[in-house]
């Protein structure tokens, strides 16, 4: 009799052990990020941006989380093409079997993942992507960035603090642009400026010099701006200073001119201001590291910018999530919940998820280009917004 209930028992066991040995071995399999963004194309410097954000956050805290190895998978979407950065999620879900994403350039490629992150319940990291809209479209969503009305709000704030009565806006023509001009315009009038103007500039614009001529003839004393960085930037910035608005009037972006962008311009930049949640001369520990780390792998003109620090963050992320978990498998869903509340020191400054939108509780700064005692042109604090929460949507 005892024998024989030996015999079963020593079954029982090895059955257990079998249907658990699945269980132990994915606990311990790494852990695959996809990575989905513009590494070639017109807006390759913010893919290879996400690139460098990635390779810093892992150069400088190790390629393991939680016991368990972190590998990242790159895919290019070559552009602002939705159809294949849904494509992109889809392949890198099924057949590399990632346990997040991340990534993605501009709003309509984060919208059209939404539903392969919903079905595969896998977190989705948006470094960019910045149209307050998306976050009500998957659980799975944390943004990394902003949501784009938060810093032209508080452009119009400033702008009629600062004596600033008649405003204009200039954005290029699409939908993060039509966010910045709506609420730009909104906060302007109702607290007691004027608009004199506003035009929407098509992305493949070339010559900014019908536009420019424009903005003269409304004679505003505010231009608020939205373009993105890059070529776009430049031109406008060119055909601005031609008819002297670079020297007459209050000029405030977003990330048009970020410091490592800054040697591309001349000094007709010098006096313009941007709003947003990074500085890149920042000397907390955490950015001097990051800044340190780009300078000796990139390049001696590279800084921390919106979409490297946006993907670094991401990464602080993901590790975090797989250290809560560790010795188990993987659950998306477990891991976007466990970063309600959560806040960290980051390069940007401290930071923390809000727990309701699963946006950044982060600084917001308002800088202005000048150039330093050595000739180099920086971007230079002139008033820090502390701890912005974003609004819940309606």
């Amino acid at each position: 009799m005892r024998q024989t209930f030996a015999r079963f028992l020593a079954g029982v066991l090895t059955a257990t052990t079998a249907l658990c040995a699945p269980l132990l071995a994915s606990a311990q399999e790494p852990i695959k990020i996809g990575f989905v963004g513009p590494y070639t194309g017109p807006f390759a410097v913010a893919g290879e941006s996400f690139r460098q954000g990635v390779q810093a956050y892992m150069a400088l805290n190790g390629s393991t989380a939680g016991g368990r190895k972190v590998e990242v998978i790159y895919r290019d979407s070559a552009g602002p093409d939705p159809t294949l950065s849904k494509r992109l999620a889809e392949e890198l879900v099924v057949k590399d079997k990632v346990n997040m994403l991340a990534g993605f350039y501009l709003s309509p490629e984060v919208a059209a993942t939404a539903p392969v992150a919903n079905a595969a319940k896998v977190p989705l990291f948006i470094v960019n992507a910045a149209t307050p809209a998306l976050m009500k479209m998957s659980p799975y969503f944390v943004r990394m960035g902003q949501a784009i009305n938060q810093p032209a709000e508080l452009s119009a704030i400033h702008a009629r603090q600062s004596g600033k009565s008649r405003g204009y806006v200039a954005v290029a023509d699409y939908g993060p642009g039509h966010l910045v001009e709506q609420a730009f315009m909104a906060k302007f009038t109702a607290d007691g400026g004027q608009m004199v103007g506003n035009v929407r500039i098509p992305l493949n614009t070339a010559d900014f010099a019908p536009f420019a001529e424009r903005i003269v003839n409304a004679n505003p004393d505010v231009l608020q701006i939205f373009l993105p960085p890059g070529a776009a930037s430049l031109g406008f910035n060119k055909a601005l200073a031609a008819r002297g608005l670079t020297q007459k009037v209050m000029i405030i972006g977003q990330g048009e001119a970020e410091d490592s962008d800054l040697p591309l311009f001349d000094d007709s930049i010098l006096g313009f201001m941007s709003i947003i949640y990074i500085d890149a001369n920042a000397k907390n520990a955490e950015n001097a590291a990051f800044a340190s780390w780009l300078t000796k792998n990139v390049g001696p003109n590279a800084r921390p910018n919106s979409f490297s620090i946006g993907a670094y963050d991401a990464m602080h992320l993901a590790y975090k999530m797989i250290a809560d978990q560790a010795g188990k498998p993987f659950n998306g869903e477990l891991a976007v919940k466990s970063l309600a509340g959560y806040s960290w020191k980051s390069p940007r400054g401290p930071v923390t998820v809000d727990p309701v939108t699963r946006e950044l509780i982060q600084n917001f700064y308002l800088r202005e280009v000048v150039k330093g005692a050595d000739g180099k042109k920086f971007n230079r604090v002139a008033k820090t917004w502390e701890q912005v929460k974003p609004e819940p949507l309606k």
